[in-house]
């Protein structure tokens, strides 16, 4: 649920998103397990700074 509302709100923002579903890709849910992430979505911007979750998102996004 807050993975499809990240993309929609990154793109409502004319942003480009990449997105990899711990569901479809092994690498990644072993990328998340190593790093014990427990959630998702996990947000990372286009120069690889980490935003967080849905909620960093929007905040980080207010006013844009």
């Amino acid at each position: 649920m807050y993975c499809s509302r990240a993309v929609g709100l990154i793109r409502d923002k004319g942003g480009v998103v990449s997105y990899y579903s711990i569901n479809d890709s092994k690498w990644v849910l072993d990328l998340f397990n190593k790093a014990s992430i427990k959630t998702v979505p996990q947000i990372w911007d286009i120069e690889g700074n980490y935003i967080g979750g849905y909620q960093e998102l929007e905040k980080q996004l207010e006013g844009v």
